[in-house]
């Protein structure tokens, strides 16, 4: 089975952004399969929460995330830990004036497990304190991020301490089997071909599911298909929404349309012009 990274890398609503205020950094190959990316702040800034937009549209990835949030006039931080979410909503910013900076690490839903002895049962649509899922990562991980305040020397902190944290060991066959199946698909499938692919159990499947993503497998076939959906719409200039229903395998255009807008609260042309226009 070849890394699922190489055949999944879902995209944000604004996938294009790249600005003094978000930026996106590849991890090292080892990483690779495991992180889709590291982001935040190039820098520290002042102000630099004003300085964003009145709001920003957070769309399910599928990913899971850990957000340090730095105040570099006191040097204390915030964090989060974002379980994967089947919702859209709308992040609003404070306008306020301080130095500060974002770090943060985004990880494939299938990889959380081998960073974490947590259970990711309750994990869908939460945003609790990092330490609910990771025991030491605030305590390991904040001197770092105070003491480094550019991004690319925060990554390589980060990257070194993963690599110790990863624990292959965790890995359950029967999910990633599974979800090699889902992402190959691209979500169109039914239940029963799946558990006849893996020779599990339908409710023996969603226990799994639920003890390493927080998701059931139906309910990620979806995220997956509305991902390789929103990819189609933003990066293929030739989109064909007729063609799209019947590749996805919607019912018609206006299944595809409301299947759509319920993730990403907006048409796929509007989305489109959101992700180009937040560059």
């Amino acid at each position: 089975m070849p890394n699922l990274n190489n055949i999944f890398r879902p995209l944000t609503s604004h996938p294009f952004k790249d600005n003094e205020t978000y930026t996106e950094i590849e991890p090292c190959d080892a990483l690779k399969p495991y992180i889709r990316c590291f982001w935040g702040t190039p820098k520290p800034c002042l102000n630099s929460i004003s300085k964003c937009t009145n709001f920003s549209l957070v769309t399910p990835d599928t990913c899971m995330d850990i957000i340090f949030n730095i105040n570099h006039d006191d040097n204390k931080t915030e964090n989060l830990f974002c379980g994967i979410n089947d919702i859209s909503f709308a992040s609003q910013v404070q306008n306020v004036k301080q130095e500060i900076s974002c770090f943060a690490i985004r990880f494939y839903f299938w990889a959380v497990p081998l960073f974490s002895n947590n259970s990711m049962r309750d994990a869908m649509n939460t945003f609790v304190d990092v330490e609910a899922y990771f025991e030491d990562f605030h305590r390991q991980l904040e001197p770092i991020l105070i003491d480094k305040h550019f991004i690319s020397e925060r990554v390589a902190a980060a990257e070194e301490y993963l690599l110790k944290k990863l624990n292959l060991g965790r890995q359950n066959n029967n999910v990633m089997n599974s979800i090699y199946y889902i992402l190959k698909a691209k979500g169109t499938f039914q239940i029963s071909e799946l558990t006849h692919y893996t020779a599990v159990g339908q409710r023996q499947l969603e226990r799994l599911f639920l003890e390493f993503t927080g998701i059931t497998p139906k309910k990620l076939s979806k995220l997956i298909r509305y991902q390789y959906l929103w990819q189609d719409i933003v990066c293929n200039p030739k989109f064909c929404i007729q063609d799209a229903v019947f590749r996805y395998n919607f019912t018609d255009q206006a299944h595809l349309l409301k299947e759509f807008k319920k993730y990403h609260s907006m048409t796929p042309s509007e989305g489109r012009a959101f992700a180009y226009r937040n560059r």
